[in-house]
């Protein structure tokens, strides 16, 4: 029962998914009242280019309006950059979010994977740089990583900008996750960006807004976005999707008061684990990567949890999975099944 994405929960009842890393603060009120205030608007065809919502993510962003691209969460912004890039080579780390391969197969792309090393903590460490060189012609990087949850250090990161740079490698940053990092801004490839460069983001899991399936690219260039923005379906974002990211964007204080639950539950929860006997991986994601036996994501299913078994990752085996971090009460129920199917 290995699933290749989490979050595929239509086939049960009553569960309790931990297998997608959304808020578990849930869908803020200004988000719903911007959807229901603006229901009529479903009646006609969205704006193509998301105008108004590109203009208020430029401020957000502090970039020009021209460098971003919005559109059917980052998976669809995955498939729209490697359609218009077209890159003959690629390189992705091992293991990382699947759909940066799934996309650069479908353009006949060779793919290079650099392994993270289990006994780093799957970390990004300088022996990265090694496996950057000018045959590449993109590079995606993810930061926190999923399914590990770890960071790119912050001169690694600048490192490889300054590589791919030399070798003229578009660089692709996916930072769907760090909106959930206490500190985030400092880890970010914004820091260091240059024409070569593109960000992802997304509002599907900060935001909680998986089902209005919202991203964006921030991209160094404007001549790369607008190659970005003519790849792909020409009404990408709904009408909703738009008025309901517009609405997002001014929820600061809900970002501030997710980061602080994440972090605390985060603690909570890989202590108690560690307390099961269990190995768990350092994470600064609102999800968390641990070692168990085979065969528990079967057992937890059967106490009515759902939870990521990770051995469809490439550079990962059976006996990894991944959890996201609820509320306390949910972490709770989590931790007490777990606690049947481990120790019996």
């Amino acid at each position: 029962m290995t699933q290749q994405h989490g979050g595929n929960i239509s086939q049960h009842q009553d569960i309790l998914d931990f297998s997608a890393s959304i808020n578990p603060l849930g869908i803020t009120e200004s988000v719903k009242n911007a959807i229901l205030e603006n229901i009529s608007d479903v009646g006609s065809y969205p704006d193509p280019y998301c105008t108004e919502l590109r203009e208020k993510l430029a401020e957000h962003e502090g970039v020009s309006a021209e460098n971003i691209v919005c559109g059917n969460g980052a998976d669809d912004l995955i498939f729209r950059i490697v359609h218009a890039i077209k890159p003959r080579k690629a390189l992705v780390c091992a293991p990382t979010f699947s759909e940066y391969g799934r996309a650069l197969a479908e353009v006949g792309c060779e793919i290079c994977e650099h392994f993270l090393n289990e006994k780093d903590g799957f970390k990004v460490t300088e022996s990265f740089l090694d496996s950057l060189d000018n045959t590449l012609d993109i590079c995606f990087i993810c930061t926190p990583n999923n399914p590990t949850g770890q960071l790119i250090p912050r001169d690694i990161l600048e490192a490889i900008v300054r590589k791919c740079s030399e070798n003229s490698t578009i660089l692709v940053c996916d930072e769907c996750f760090l909106g959930f990092v206490e500190g985030a801004e400092k880890y970010s490839l914004v820091n260091f960006t240059n024409e070569n460069c593109m960000i992802l983001k997304a509002f599907t899991k900060l935001y909680a807004m998986a089902g209005l399936r919202l991203g964006y690219a921030v991209c160094g260039s404007s001549q790369i976005a607008e190659a970005v923005q003519n790849s792909g379906q020409f009404w990408s974002v709904s009408a909703l999707a738009q008025k309901a990211g517009i609405a997002a964007l001014d929820e600061s204080g809900y970002v501030r008061r997710t980061r602080t639950h994440i972090a605390g539950e985060r603690r909570f929860l890989a202590a108690e684990l560690r307390s099961l006997g269990v190995k768990v991986y350092d994470s600064a994601a609102n999800f968390l990567l641990f070692k168990s036996d085979a065969g528990l994501a079967e057992k937890m299913l059967a106490e009515g949890v759902l939870i990521r078994d990770c051995s469809n990752f490439s550079g990962l085996t059976d006996g990894f999975y991944r959890i996201a971090i609820r509320t306390h009460e949910e972490n709770t129920q989590l931790i007490a099944a777990l606690g049947r199917c481990i120790n019996g």
